[in-house]
């Protein structure tokens, strides 16, 4: 008779092992996702600042609409050390009140760490009419030479950290109150602004 080959069978791992397996690589797995999102989040990542502010050709139409161009100078600091953040366009809003008065949209552009842009901004009034409770008040503080508004900006930012980049995050910014100052134009208070990421 022949001799059939001794075969040692390799035990098979029991139900309780695989499931620990399982459970240790969904540990280092989470271990080094919050590893690495500690190291590449921003820890301090914008801070934005109205530098200038006033109105030009500002007067009510007949129909009690605005006619005008808010002209906004935006400062925009990366204060974030490792990411440089890119925008794909960036919408300004002035609103008065909980009225929307004027506003435009900013293209793109890429902000390098620890770096500062400027961003200038010419947001045209809306032509319909204001509601009449606003257009008597915006016309009163037109009168005493100060008009207070909001600025509201929004966008969507991209972290990159040489060569990854982020999702996109939705940015809002306030800025409040803004004050144009009809009297004296050139002479404008910054206002900080209200940034959540």
């Amino acid at each position: 008779m022949a001799r059939r080959g001794s075969t040692t069978r390799r035990p098979r791992p029991t139900t309780s092992k695989c499931i620990a397996a399982a459970l240790l690589a969904i540990v280092v797995l989470l271990v080094i996702i919050v590893i690495l999102w500690l190291t590449v989040r921003p820890a301090k990542p914008l801070l934005v600042y109205v530098d200038h502010a006033a109105v030009t050709g500002f007067n009510f139409t007949s129909g009690g609409g605005l006619n005008g161009t808010f002209d906004i100078t935006l400062r925009a600091y990366n204060q974030n050390k490792r990411a440089a953040m890119w925008y794909k366009s960036v919408e300004v809003g002035v609103w008065y009140g909980g009225t929307y008065l004027a506003g435009a949209v900013a293209p793109g552009f890429d902000l390098p760490p620890l770096n500062v842009k400027r961003i200038d901004v010419a947001a045209p009034a809306v032509r319909a009419a204001l509601p009449r409770g606003v257009e008597a008040t915006v016309k009163k503080d037109r009168s005493d030479g100060k008009l207070p508004v909001d600025v509201h900006i929004k966008g969507k930012v991209r972290f990159r950290y040489g060569l990854v980049r982020t999702r996109r995050y939705k940015l809002r910014a306030s800025c409040s109150p803004v004050v144009v100052d009809f009297s004296s134009p050139s002479s404008f208070d910054r206002v900080n602004c209200h940034v959540h990421i």
